[in-house]
């Protein structure tokens, strides 16, 4: 996929797609209630410091919102490569950093997070493992990943159809990369990551995994 193709994807997607969503869509609604309840299981906020976060492909910081809301230790920013969404998250979370940038070569320091969420992002990505690489350089020895991701299920398949011609029309095409599960589990150990919890969600049709850096 071109430059040019993927900027004609983001192109179809109102900037505030999320925010308005939860608000007017019954079925966006319950998905995404259901995606930051089990957020808060896997988000490890039981410390006593401050936890510098990540949130990646934030969009209109909906979710990274959400995250935020969990704890006051929790330092977060947010970082998309759609402008338009991170402009319109700006002014709706003044509280919170948003950071227009690309996954695959994100303008952060080594070592410089100790938590990076990704939910339901690296199904859109051209070079996920590239991506995984950048997460794997700026978490912190030990840090967490947190990923959400659709499971490119028969279930899924169908409503993703469905969804793609009704409400969803604006992702059409958008779903470059979604690997099983299997195979996503395969690709996190290949970049350096420890597998440490998964729970599939929503009739199975996506899947939650918290991983550590390994330093080994």
């Amino acid at each position: 996929m071109t430059e040019t193709e993927f900027e004609e994807i983001l192109g179809q997607v109102p900037p505030d797609y999320y925010e308005k969503g939860v608000k007017t869509n019954l079925f966006q609604r319950y998905w995404h209630t259901r995606k930051w309840n089990i957020l808060k299981e896997f988000i490890p906020i039981n410390s006593k410091k401050s936890i510098k976060l990540l949130d990646i492909g934030c969009a209109d910081g909906t979710t990274t919102a959400q995250i935020s809301k969990m704890s006051k230790l929790l330092n977060v920013t947010g970082v998309d490569y759609y402008k338009d969404a991170i402009d319109h998250a700006k002014k709706r979370n003044s509280d919170i950093k948003f950071v227009y940038a690309d996954v695959h070569n994100l303008p952060f320091e080594k070592a410089s997070y100790d938590m990076v969420t990704t939910i339901e992002t690296l199904e859109h990505l051209e070079n996920p493992n590239q991506a995984l690489r950048e997460i794997f350089r700026i978490l912190k020895p030990r840090g967490y990943l947190i990923i959400g991701q659709d499971t490119n299920s028969l279930l899924f398949r169908l409503v993703w159809f469905l969804w793609t011609r009704w409400k969803g029309s604006v992702w059409k095409n958008s779903h470059i990369n979604c690997m099983k599960p299997k195979d996503l589990m395969k690709v996190f150990k290949k970049q350096g990551f420890k597998l440490e919890k998964s729970k599939l969600i929503n009739l199975g049709m996506e899947i939650f995994i918290k991983a550590r850096k390994d330093n080994r």
